[in-house]
């Protein structure tokens, strides 16, 4: 079964598949029995819902980038994270290495022409920052191991609404703008020759990070009895209440995120679309 909010269609065909009903039969129990309440329509299809099998669950998303190589290192690699970016020899750790730019993963280390900064997050993480250096390093650190996971789009139907032009050039770039004229100069180059495209990919449950659902459990208000149920039933729940506004095209731009250990591999990828 496919999680699929990136059309209002796919987020129909995944609840009518759910439901096991009829688009008739759907529209009925939903605006009829269940006078258009998601709440009360979870408590009476209850017993079917608890039935399906999300096991084989596919979630499909999408990854948005501006490549010099046309996507031939993703097509290769499959969708790594910013640490094994940065680690391998990809065109970005090249494009940076000429730039002055060499990061030390393991040992938390940037070289940057010929200077070397410690980038441990723990040791910027909550500080109060006395100099830009330390604020810049800060960002760094932050980037690269915290917020390094492989993300994407659930949906978004105007890329230009993220705000950060992430389909001209990496959006790390933007962190380390600040560095040095070099890598200002990259940026700009990356902007003006790199091509667009759109990476249409699927995970698993088991890949994804559980912060998906806990964005969830904030919200206001609060589903009804979501303390009480287990993680397979919040699943459910989340997905179903996600796929069922999309399909009345009641939903805005919404985030994946992958676990920071996975590399999405190549046979998850399943088109790459110039923009």
């Amino acid at each position: 079964m496919r999680f699929d909010l990136r059309s209002c269609d796919s987020a129909y065909e995944f609840v009518l598949n759910v439901m096991d009903m009829s688009s008739d039969e759907y529209v009925t129990e939903l605006l009829i029995n269940s006078r258009n309440d998601f709440e009360i329509f979870w408590k009476r299809n209850i017993e079917q819902i608890k039935n399906v099998d999300f096991s084989d669950l596919q979630i499909m998303a999408f990854h948005v980038v501006g490549t010099l190589d046309e996507c031939k290192e993703i097509r290769k690699n499959g969708l790594m994270n910013l640490q094994e970016v940065l680690k391998r020899d990809t065109v970005l750790s090249r494009m940076l290495n000429k730039c002055g730019i060499v990061f030390d993963i393991e040992n938390r280390i940037l070289n940057c022409n010929g200077k070397c900064y410690n980038i441990d997050y723990d040791r910027y993480h909550n500080k109060h920052f006395f100099n830009e250096i330390d604020k810049r390093l800060d960002s760094i650190a932050h980037r690269v191991y915290y917020d390094f996971c492989v993300n994407g789009f659930l949906l978004n139907d105007n890329i230009s609404n993220y705000g950060t032009n992430i389909h001209e050039r990496p959006e790390f770039l933007m962190t380390l703008i600040e560095l040095s004229d070099e890598v200002r100069k990259l940026d700009e180059y990356w902007r003006k020759h790199s091509r667009s495209y759109i990476v249409n990919f699927y995970v698993t449950l088991d890949q994804i990070s559980r912060f998906n659902f806990d964005l969830d459990e904030w919200r206001d208000p609060p589903y009804d009895g979501w303390d009480g149920l287990d993680d397979d039933m919040k699943i459910k729940k989340w997905t179903l209440f996600h796929a069922m506004d999309r399909a009345n095209d009641d939903l805005d731009m919404q985030f994946l995120y992958v676990k920071d250990d996975v590399v999405i591999p190549p046979n998850q990828i399943e088109s790459i679309t110039e923009m």
